[in-house]
């Protein structure tokens, strides 16, 4: 049986895929809506990591005593828990399930961000008039024309270490 719970609904479906019942309750969403940010943040993290150990397990087609042998423990209880999503890992423990599972917990180098900005800017000038140019203009009802006088590109590449600005 599969329990789903968000914004207050209670959907108990059987394995079938049809619903049982639906319940919606004011209670839960008023709990809901009183954690605090951070601590959902912390949930929603320990719940991820067991979701990633839990793929990793399930790619390498590995068991519990698998991974539990791989990491060098004894207690058979500690894999439920990691993958419980509330366990508390310590840093030493995700970098053991790192090189166990050959797949990264832990992002603590940041990736570079580059940015590069194109730029063009062309400065133009009206054609000197005539008065035989102008009174074709006034008949065609256009405005004088104009040419570039100066034209140029310029490229700028940002990353977290390095800036520069180069000529097209």
């Amino acid at each position: 049986m599969i329990i789903l719970i968000f914004l207050g609904i209670w959907n108990f479906k059987m394995m079938n895929g049809k619903t049982m019942e639906t319940y919606t309750s004011k209670l839960i969403d008023d709990l809901l809506d009183s954690i605090n940010p951070i601590d959902q943040e912390k949930v929603d993290a320990k719940m991820l990591l067991a979701a990633k150990i839990a793929d990793a397990m399930k790619a390498k087609k590995w068991k519990n005593k698998d991974l539990l042998k791989a990491v060098g423990k004894d207690n058979p209880s500690i894999i439920t828990k990691w993958l419980s999503g509330t366990h508390n890992f310590t840093m030493d423990t995700l970098i053991e399930l790192e090189h166990a599972l050959e797949i990264k917990l832990l992002a603590l180098v940041e990736q570079e961000e580059e940015v590069i900005v194109n730029y063009h800017k062309t400065v133009s000038q009206k054609v000197q008039s005539s008065p035989i140019m102008d009174w074709v203009n006034e008949i065609l009802g256009k405005e004088p024309q104009s040419i570039p006088t100066f034209s140029s590109n310029f490229s700028f590449t940002a990353n977290n270490s390095q800036h520069s600005l180069a000529r097209a």
